[in-house]
This record gives C-alpha cells, structure tokens and sequence, in this order.
C-alpha cells in the first residue's frame, strides 16, 4: 500500500468540486456586455453590436462544456480510488492550478478574439490540463494499490485517448489560429468527435 497523504479522499473531492464550480460561474464575466456609445439610441446601435455577444457567449459556452468534461474524468478517476498518494494528490492539485485559470485565459480570448497570443493562452491552458490528466491515467495503471482493482489494460488505453482529445483540439486551434485567429476555437467543437473515437479505437 502507498503511503498515504494524510489528507482524506473526501477532502480532496470536496476541494476539487468547490474550484470547478467557481470556475463554471465565473465563465459567465467573459461575455462582454455592449457598450452604447454616448448620444447613441440603444435600440439603434444594439443590434450592430450583438455579433460580440454572440462570440463571447459561444467561447463561455465552449469554456464550460470543457470544464465539464474535465470534471467528469475526474469524477470517473476518484470513483477507483480508495486512498490517495502524496504524488497523486499533487497530481490533482496541479489539475486544479490550471482550472483556475480557464476564466481568465477564456475572458484574455474573448476580449482579444483576433490576437494569437489570446487563442494560444486559451490553448495551453487547455491543453496543460489534459495532459496532466493523462499522466494521472499513466500514474494509476502503475500503482494499483490506491484502487479498488486494477486498471484494464483496454480501460487504461482509453482513458488515455480521452485525456489526449482536448490536448489535440488545442493544437489543432493553434495551428488554425495562424492565418484565422477568429476561428480558432472551431477547433474545440471536435473534442466529441475525438472522444468518440477515443471509445471505439482505443479500448480494444
């Protein structure tokens, strides 16, 4: 048995959950609210100006469905365990370094929607936490004795894929973001493309 952190599994589910939560609200402040001009009619002026809101709330909602995904995996990694490492809870609590950051790179992509340093942000951010969800994957399969039984070797390949389909989303939104910046986020719409395939390839 690995030796335990001494911080409870319950503990770092409830600290975990509270941080998502946050995170999904506070997606909400990267909608960028029209701003009349001065001597303007808003109902006029209004209409011109709602493609903004459309674009923000698109990249809030992109924003939100990845968190939850995000937390999903994780909910479907700590059902398995039945005590925890202090590696593996750092592990978790790097997960949760970069959770905190998705409002802000996602408000940095919607206030600069054409500037690549924006999208890149938004990119890493995404894909820095993926990739550490991987590595929690990789961490588990070797050290069964934190679980309840041991990981599949089919299962293991495929909540492997999984972790690596929002890394490869953000690739594919850097790689777009050279010539079209502005569409760049198209390429996260694939992440359940690439999960689906993630299911039928990689289980086997």
């Amino acid at each position: 048995m690995e030796i335990d952190t001494g911080i409870s599994k319950a503990r770092v589910e409830t600290l975990t959950d509270g941080i998502y939560a946050i995170a999904m609200t506070l997606l909400v402040l990267a909608i960028n609210v029209p701003v009349v001009p001065a001597g303007e009619s808003a109902e006029a002026v209004l209409p011109g100006l709602m493609g903004g809101v459309v674009e923000s709330v698109m990249a809030c909602a992109i924003a939100f469905l990845i968190l939850l995904g995000f937390w999903l995996a994780h909910e479907r990694i700590f059902r398995r365990l039945v005590v925890l490492d202090r590696a593996f809870t750092n592990l978790v609590l790097l997960t949760l370094l970069g959770i905190v950051f998705v409002p802000f790179t996602t408000m940095f992509s919607t206030d600069y929607p054409g500037a690549r340093i924006a999208v890149w942000s938004f990119a890493l951010n995404l894909g820095a936490i993926g990739l550490v969800h991987a590595v929690q994957w990789l961490y588990l399969m070797r050290h069964p004795a934190l679980l309840q039984e041991p990981i599949a070797p089919p299962e293991g390949r495929r909540g492997l894929a999984r972790s690596f389909c929002t890394p490869a989303a953000a690739l594919l939104a850097v790689l777009i973001s050279v010539p079209a910046p502005r569409f760049a986020s198209a390429a996260y719409l694939l992440i359940p493309a690439l999960l689906f395939i993630a299911d039928h390839m990689w289980s086997r």
